[in-house]
C-alpha cells in the first residue's frame, strides 16, 4: 500500500465514524423527543371531538338564527 492508499483509508474510517455518531444521535433523539403514531392517537380523538362540539354549536347557533 502507498501511503495516498493508507491517508484515503484512514479519512474514509473517520467519515464512517462521523456518519455512526450521526446516526446514533439522531437514533435517541427520535426515541427521546418524538412520540409514536400510536400514541398520539388518544389525543387526535379528544382535540377532534372537541373541535366537532364546538363546530356543531357554532352550525346550530347559525341555524336558530336563521330560523327565528
Amino acid at each position: 500500500m502507498t501511503g495516498v492508499e493508507e491517508v484515503k483509508i484512514a479519512v474514509i474510517c473517520n467519515d464512517m465514524e462521523y456518519v455512526k455518531k450521526t446516526l446514533e444521535k439522531i437514533d435517541r433523539r427520535l426515541e427521546l423527543d418524538y412520540i409514536t403514531k400510536t400514541e398520539f392517537e388518544p389525543i387526535k380523538k379528544i382535540v377532534y371531538g372537541l373541535v366537532m362540539l364546538v363546530l356543531t354549536a357554532v352550525v346550530g347557533a347559525i341555524v336558530s338564527l336563521v330560523l327565528k
